[in-house]
C-alpha cells in the first residue's frame, strides 16, 4: 500500500510546508487539518504532476477533511463516485497518478464568513507551495476561493484548468460528474 509507505519513510521529518503552515498566525482559525494530518510527510507524491486545489478545509468544528482517513469525508465520497472507486481508494489513486491535493485556504476556517480573508492571507503561502511543488498542471475547484487564489498569483509556464468545486458539481451540475475523473486524473 502506497500511504503506508509514504508514512513509515516520512515519519519523524516535517516537510518545509508543514512548518510553514504551522508558523502563520495571520487567522482566527480552528485548526490546521494540513499539519494534524501530515498531508505533506505521508501523502505527498516524489513528483507532483498534478496539484489539485480545492476551497479550504470544511468550516466550523468538523473533523472531515479529504486526508483524514478515520473519518467519512464528503468530498472525498464524491471523488470516489466520480473515480468508480471506494472512499478508501481515493487517496491511493491520486498518489499512483502523482496528484497532490491542496486547499488554497490551510487552515479550518470558525464560519464562510471567514473565507475571503483566510484566502486573502493564505496566497503567499499557495504561491510558496506551487514553487516547492513545481506541478506540471494545476486544477482549481472551486470559484468562490481556489478561482480567485489561482487568478491573483497570475501562474505562469504551468497549464491552469478551472472547474467548479466536485461538491457544487454533485450538488447543482450532476451532468459534470463524469467529466471530474477526466479533469483530475488526466496528464
Amino acid at each position: 500500500m502506497i500511504i503506508s509507505r509514504m508514512v513509515r519513510n516520512n515519519l519523524y521529518k516535517k516537510h518545509p510546508l508543514h512548518e510553514i503552515i504551522e508558523s502563520c498566525n495571520k487567522c482566527i482559525f480552528i485548526n490546521k487539518p494540513p499539519c494534524i494530518y501530515r498531508i505533506y510527510e505521508k501523502f505527498l507524491p516524489r513528483e507532483v504532476k498534478t496539484l489539485v486545489i480545492s476551497e479550504s478545509p470544511p468550516p466550523g468544528p468538523k473533523k472531515s477533511y479529504i486526508y483524514n482517513l478515520n473519518y467519512t469525508d464528503r468530498l472525498r465520497r464524491v471523488l470516489a463516485k466520480a473515480f468508480n472507486t471506494t472512499q478508501n481508494k481515493v487517496i491511493n489513486l491520486l498518489l499512483e497518478n502523482n496528484i497532490f491535493w491542496t486547499t488554497a485556504i490551510k487552515c479550518r476556517p470558525p464560519t464562510f464568513k471567514h473565507l475571503e480573508v483566510m484566502r486573502r492571507n493564505c496566497l503567499e503561502i499557495l504561491r510558496i507551495e506551487i514553487n516547492i511543488l513545481k506541478p506540471r498542471k494545476i486544477i482549481a475547484l472551486g470559484k468562490r476561493v481556489a478561482w480567485k487564489s489561482v487568478d491573483q498569483l497570475n501562474i505562469k509556464g504551468v497549464k491552469v484548468v478551472k472547474e467548479y468545486h466536485p461538491l457544487h458539481i454533485v450538488r447543482f451540475r450532476r451532468e459534470k460528474l463524469p467529466l471530474l475523473k477526466k479533469i483530475i486524473l488526466d496528464p
